[in-house]
């Protein structure tokens, strides 16, 4: 059998790309604190090259994953596939993820409360959630403009009103901030302190003149965020980067709810009895769109949305990939069984050679991908219960990989053209984060209110994103043909070290961001520390406790050290 080693290097890149995009994740500005820290070097840039890599790494690795599966089958036959795959990909996915859960879950509440003992000094918005009145002053009196929102949109005075810090909001307040300054969605201070059952920043943004019955743009007042429920507002609170005590939020909630109304507080024209009420604050702008469907639409919107949130539970964590490989895999032991005994032929030369191929696999990835909105690209889908869009996406792409194995006319054209098609990946992906922006994601709110427009956005966003994942993929296909398809000693050694360097790395990672979270050095520099102390401590990891061990012999074969 031929030994593919461009195709180990490029298997080998994916994986080490994993590292890169987790490790700069907390310089990403995300609207909510969906990750454990962030950093004070966050950059919108960031965001693009998460965009960058997210699509297209994944649907590489399936690729390359199908073509070796069809060369194992074709080697071994279906049972030692079936065997190989269990050991190699169901085994560490089991073994790995038991250890990893708590790990995962110890380190984001140690990163959640690192974060919450901010660094006054840092900025005015770390002054207000610090709630330091005097490091507020020193802030502006340097030139800092109290009413400017941060990297992800909230100004000082709603970091110290989510946060109850009344000496900071009479500082703000002090220094001309207007009390009924309100957040892009509408959201007040007093919002704020109603939702999470905050009785004396109540009182003192009432009497200081707060509009009691002002309204979001979902029409919610603060009255009627009291009756939002507890668990949505723990999840909220967590997202907020607030310290929130569940345990006595109903009886503040019950002490707030008595203040407002004594105080003439109204409901408003929110209707928490909509299917999707529940969702609106975390897809933005979304409740226009939804109120141009018919009844029906919007039942199966909810089912639609329960179901999409019982499938991302982060129970596989960073190793779900390995998840949806296993049952991708049955699915090829299922159909290439049946191909094998009702005597179907191979598909035609052209629907594997570069560019035709382009003709059939792009119509057919834009079906799944246009079931997914949560980003440029796939979702992320980490719960035992499998995404039913995400799965078709990547069996596309491990399909196609699949039907390359051996066949002259993948061989002979996977390699064409590849700097052309490095070269169109860029303005398509140019245009794609485009449309993505206009379209709207989770926590990130559209900019339209007709719902034709959106589709017609959606639309445009899918087939973008789709056409950037093949053009990256043959781009990068030629390019590793090009320049890696030697052997070399230290790639192959690489090689099999990235599957170890993959699943061990987030932890590592993780506390990395933590630790250097409020550093002043330039983010390029901080990503680079910490994808390079990452991986050098775990080859260091790999070549004493694991390269020559059960785990070796698990995630790559049995190796022995040279004499």
């Amino acid at each position: 059998m031929q030994r593919y080693h461009d195709f180990d290097a490029l298997r080998s890149a994916a994986m080490l790309l994993g590292i890169v995009l987790h490790g700069m994740m907390s310089f990403v500005p995300l609207p909510l604190a969906v990750w454990h820290t962030q950093d004070v070097a966050r950059d919108e840039s960031y965001l693009f090259l998460l965009h960058a890599i997210h699509g297209f790494r994944l649907q590489l690795f399936f690729v390359l994953s199908g073509f070796f599966t069809m060369m194992m089958w074709k080697k071994y036959g279906l049972k030692k596939l079936l065997s190989h795959r269990v050991k190699r990909i169901l085994l560490p996915l089991i073994i790995f993820t038991i250890p990893l859960l708590p790990i995962f879950i110890a380190t984001d509440y140690y990163g959640r409360q690192i974060t919450a003992n901010y660094d006054s000094s840092l900025s005015i918005w770390d002054a207000s959630k610090a709630g330091d009145p005097d490091a507020i002053k020193q802030h502006i009196a340097s030139g800092a403009n109290p009413n400017t929102a941060d990297l992800i949109g909230v100004t000082p005075l709603s970091w110290a009103t989510r946060l109850g810090h009344i000496p900071a909001v009479e500082a703000l307040q002090l220094q001309g901030v207007d009390i009924h300054a309100a957040e892009p969605d509408g959201t007040t201070p007093l919002h704020n302190a109603a939702l999470f059952g905050n009785l004396e920043m109540a009182k003192f943004l009432v009497s200081s003149g707060a509009d009691i019955n002002a309204e979001t743009s979902l029409g919610y007042t603060p009255l009627s965020l009291t009756e939002v429920d507890e668990l949505s507002t723990v999840i909220i609170a967590e997202m907020m980067s607030v310290q929130l005590d569940d345990t006595q939020l109903a009886d503040r909630r019950d002490e707030v709810i008595v203040f407002l109304k004594e105080n003439g507080a109204n409901l408003g024209s929110a209707n928490l009895e909509e299917p999707l009420a529940w969702l609106y604050p975390f897809l933005p702008g979304i409740k226009p769109l939804v109120n141009q469907l018919p009844a029906a639409g919007q039942l199966g919107m909810e089912l639609a949305a329960i179901f999409w949130i019982l499938c991302v539970l982060p129970v596989f964590q960073h190793l779900w990939f390995l998840y949806y490989l296993f049952l991708i895999v049955l699915g090829f032991v299922a159909v290439t069984w049946i191909c094998r005994n009702r005597g179907w032929k191979p598909v035609p030369s052209w629907m594997v050679s570069w560019p035709f191929c382009l003709i059939w696999v792009v119509p057919l990835t834009l079906v799944p991908q246009f079931f997914m909105i949560t980003d440029f690209g796939p979702d992320t889908a980490a719960s035992p219960i499998p995404w039913p869009p995400l799965v078709l996406y990547y069996s596309i792409f491990f399909g196609f990989g699949a039907l390359a194995f051996g066949r002259k006319s993948f061989d002979s054209t996977a390699g064409r053209f590849w700097p052309i098609a490095l070269i169109l990946a860029v303005p398509v992906l140019l245009l794609g984060i485009s449309e993505y922006s206009e379209r709207g994601s989770l926590f990130i709110s559209t900019q339209t209110n007709s719902l034709s427009a959106f589709f017609r956005h959606h639309l445009l966003c899918t087939i973008l994103s789709v056409l950037y994942a093949w053009l990256m993929i043959f781009g990068l296909i030629g390019a590793f043909r090009k320049f890696c398809s030697g052997e070399n000693r230290s790639i192959r050694y690489l090689s099999d070290a990235s599957y170890w360097l993959y699943i061990a790395h987030l932890p590592v990672a993780m506390l990395l961001q933590i630790w250097i979270a409020n550093a002043p050095w330039p983010g390029a520099l901080k990503l680079i520390c910490i994808c390079t102390i990452t991986t050098l401590f775990l080859l260091a990891i790999y070549e004493i406790a694991v390269r020559y061990t059960w785990i070796g012999a698990m995630l790559n074969g049995r190796k022995y050290r040279s004499n």
